[in-house]
């Protein structure tokens, strides 16, 4: 939970289990942090990929689902391209932002970075807006 207000992120248990926190940000814009723990990094030990993607994933799609054309609260991943640059260790912070917002779809990217503001990963993504019930797969 941050600040003890509850965010879309804190109802997804996925995202619960791995401890990551929703901070404030800008229309169109997001901005997430995850503190590593030892069962979040690979054999390096660093972030594992996954959790990297992850966070990128997150980070677009909350910066899709709060920007002022967003025709959705919610959204699913339709391709999402990642680049690993380096390592991930310690806390992590990724921020996410759109690039073009349609009606239906909805192109970001995002970038993860260290606690000394070094680049670890960043992604571009495409986002439909998702409009059948919640839970449901129509």
């Amino acid at each position: 939970m941050s600040g003890g207000v509850q965010t879309p992120i804190d109802h997804i248990p996925f995202l619960k289990l791995l401890g990551m926190q929703q901070r404030e940000a800008d229309p169109g814009h997001s901005l997430l942090a995850l503190e590593l723990r030892d069962e979040l990094c690979n054999l390096l030990p660093a972030a594992h990929g996954g959790v990297l993607m992850t966070l990128l994933d997150v980070a677009m799609a909350r910066a899709a689902t709060s920007h002022p054309q967003a025709t959705s609260s919610s959204v699913v991943t339709v391709e999402m391209s990642t680049r690993f640059v380096k390592p991930g260790r310690g806390p992590l912070t990724a921020e996410g932002r759109v690039l073009n917002c349609g009606g239906s779809l909805c192109t970001t990217e995002a970038h993860v970075r260290n606690a000394a503001g070094e680049l670890v990963a960043s992604a571009m993504g495409t986002f439909k807006y998702w409009r059948a019930p919640l839970g449901g797969l129509e």
